[in-house]
C-alpha cells in the first residue's frame, strides 16, 4: 500500500470515528430528534462519498503484468496484426505464475482483442 493511500485511510477512519462520537455527544446534549436529523445528513454525505469512491474504483484499471520472450508478442490491451516468429527457447527464467499476459516461443497473447494474428514456430 502506498503512503498516500495509507494516509487517506487513516484520515477517513479518524473522520468516521469523530462523526460517530459527535453524534453520540449530540444525542446526550440535545434531544433524539436533533441527533436523528444530524445522523441522516451525515449518512447521506457518507453514502454520496462511498458512491463516488466506488465509481472511481470501477473505472480504474489494475496494472497488468506483460511478458514476451522467444520472438513473441504480448500486450495488456488490444493487438492488431501481430506477427510472431519463434526464435527458440528464451534464455531467461519463466515469469512467476499469477495474473497477467505471457507469450513465448513465437506466440501472441493479448489482454483484450487480437485481430489477424500470425505466429510461426521455428526459424
Amino acid at each position: 500500500m502506498t503512503g498516500w493511500r495509507k494516509a487517506c485511510l487513516v484520515v477517513l477512519a479518524v473522520v468516521g470515528v469523530a462523526a460517530a462520537v459527535g453524534l453520540v455527544v449530540l444525542l446526550v446534549v440535545a434531544d433524539l430528534d436533533t441527533a436523528a436529523g444530524a445522523g441522516s445528513v451525515v449518512g447521506a454525505v457518507a453514502g454520496v462519498a462511498a458512491t463516488g469512491v466506488s465509481v472511481a474504483a470501477l473505472f480504474r484499471s489494475a496494472p497488468t503484468t506483460v511478458s514476451a520472450s522467444g520472438g513473441s508478442n504480448a500486450t495488456g490491451r488490444d493487438m492488431h496484426n501481430p506477427q510472431a516468429r519463434g526464435t527458440g527457447p528464451s534464455s531467461g527464467p519463466p515469469p512467476a505464475p499469477g495474473p497477467g499476459v505471457f507469450a513465448s516461443e513465437g506466440s501472441n497473447a493479448a489482454g483484450r482483442d487480437m485481430n489477424d494474428p500470425t505466429a510461426q514456430r521455428g526459424p
